[in-house]
């Protein structure tokens, strides 16, 4: 993965707990482990500085990332939209306060029930990138707005969500030209640099791009009004990131350069750059052993669970043990509660030695974690509580 280059003395953002290890024993006590502690105060912030930062865009958070309906609400409570990808996220969007009118519908190739559901629903704007979904749109939504989703290139983002979605940039008049004469109102482009987007160079190298198809577009009658620039806003793990007002000032400079003398709207679609930092994970150790000569730890949450986002996000999660700096520490492996080989959460971190019954925080994990967890070998998944 490419890293931003920072001067010395530029300020970065490191992931930190969003509670103390006092309130995680409280915390432990009342609802057992393992728990992820939802800062709803953490979440506000967040939702706040990126506003502040990007006065002219809206944002639309990306439910995929967590559609816990605490998370939901609060962002609903601050002026939030959402962009769902299925009946079911627009159900949890609705039971928290939204309105189809606040919503868009993201996902390039759906089923036709998606479609139709939350087109009944009353959502009215869908995403599409190839000729086979405007048939599908039109027989299913009809009356409908409809985002072209381009093919972004990425150097930094550590997931490239244009190897699944996106059509070529060359391609792309040609197709808002075919869904036009096909009864498909093309309103809107939109692109996605891709998850975790560590460089913010990157958006504007394709707003470059995109205003050229933009033109190209509108030459060939699409009456475009509003440009979507997608998520990718990046949380910090066990690397830390870009502070997250000079992220998003970079981006607001960068949609002026390309996109200023236009009267239209812009949107941005972020998920985990709104919710990672809010959640921190409770777990405690369930066992030890040494093995080969390196200890073991074996706790009570693993990758089938909330570390879920290790294997399907390729995050790396910080570890953080009570008064680490005070205790001798040494290389360790540390293993999740199921009886699959395969369940380990943690191989090049030095903790110290742990014992049985143990807590151990887990920060920014509010983000494809709980989301893509299960109950495999019997296990429940973390219960979410909200902290403040």
């Amino acid at each position: 993965m490419t890293t931003v280059l920072r001067p010395a003395t530029l300020p970065v953002r490191n992931a930190a707990p969003v509670i103390s290890f006092d309130r995680a024993r409280e915390l432990a006590a009342e609802f057992g482990t393992p728990t992820l502690a939802v800062s709803r105060s953490k979440l506000q912030s967040v939702y706040r500085e990126m506003k502040s930062s990007l006065p002219d865009v809206d944002l639309f958070y990306a439910a995929k990332a967590n559609s816990d309906v605490s998370i939901l609400r609060t962002l609903f409570l601050e002026g939030s939209f959402v962009d769902v990808c299925s009946y079911r996220e627009m159900q949890s969007a609705l039971l928290a306060g939204f309105s189809p009118e606040q919503m868009i519908h993201t996902h390039p190739c759906k089923t036709a029930d998606n479609t139709k559901s939350c087109y009944q629903e009353g959502l009215r704007w869908f995403t599409f990138d190839c000729e086979a979904e405007i048939d599908k749109i039109r027989r299913n939504a009809p009356d409908t707005k409809a985002l072209l989703r381009l093919r972004a290139d990425s150097q930094s983002s550590l997931i490239n969500l244009s190897a699944k979605f996106g059509c070529a940039v060359s391609e792309a008049p040609a197709l808002a030209r075919a869904a036009i004469r096909r009864g498909l109102d093309v309103r809107a482009l939109s692109f996605h640099v891709g998850s975790q987007c560590t460089n913010p160079e990157d958006f504007r190298s394709m707003l470059i791009r995109t205003r050229e198809v933009w033109d190209e577009c509108v030459a060939a009658g699409c009456q475009l009004e509003m440009l979507d620039v997608g998520g990718g806003f990046p949380a910090p793990y066990r690397t830390s990131v870009l502070p997250l007002g000079d992220y998003c000032r970079h981006l607001a400079r960068a949609l002026d350069a390309t996109f200023g003398d236009l009267d239209i709207r812009i949107i941005a679609e972020p998920g985990r750059g709104l919710c990672a930092e809010s959640v921190t994970l409770v777990t405690r150790v369930l066992g030890k052993s040494v093995r080969n000569g390196l200890p073991w730890y074996f706790i009570d949450d693993g990758v089938y669970g909330s570390f879920s986002g290790k294997l399907f996000d390729h995050a790396d999660f910080g570890i953080v043990a009570e008064a680490a700096d005070m205790r001798p520490r040494s290389a360790c492996v540390l293993a999740g509660p199921t009886c699959d080989s395969h369940d380990v959460v943690a191989v090049d971190q030095e903790l110290p030695d742990l014992e049985i019954g143990e807590l151990l925080l887990v920060p920014t994990m509010g983000a494809y974690s709980s989301a893509s967890a299960s109950g495999f070998n019997g296990l429940d998944i973390a219960r979410l509580v909200e902290v403040d």
